[in-house]
């Protein structure tokens, strides 16, 4: 685990940035890859989410229709609920 504080810029240093480009959390460095292959880097919850469920075998019903189900919900938290309650936090909470 590498510390990142945001509140002294550490997700814009070229370090970072490397793991994720967008200079946000989460990201995650995977240094034992299914593949047996260099680490991997990956940026965004729902990436990160489907990395990890693809990895393991978990996470994710093997069927279509139960990954199909499995996927809409988290596209529907990545692209509506989190942002949603992000820019809630920010605004009640700095503005």
């Amino acid at each position: 685990v590498v510390p990142v504080n945001i509140a002294k810029g550490d997700q814009f240093k070229p370090d970072f940035l490397k793991i994720a480009p967008n200079n946000r959390m989460p990201a995650i460095i995977d240094r034992a890859p299914k593949d047996g292959g260099e680490p991997i880097s990956v940026f965004e919850s729902g990436a990160i989410l489907l990395y990890l469920a693809e990895k393991t075998g978990r996470f994710i019903a093997p069927d279509i229709r139960g990954r199909m189900k499995a996927v809409e919900w988290l596209f529907w938290q990545v692209g509506g609920l989190g942002p949603i309650a992000g820019q809630t936090h920010h605004f009640n909470a700095y503005n």
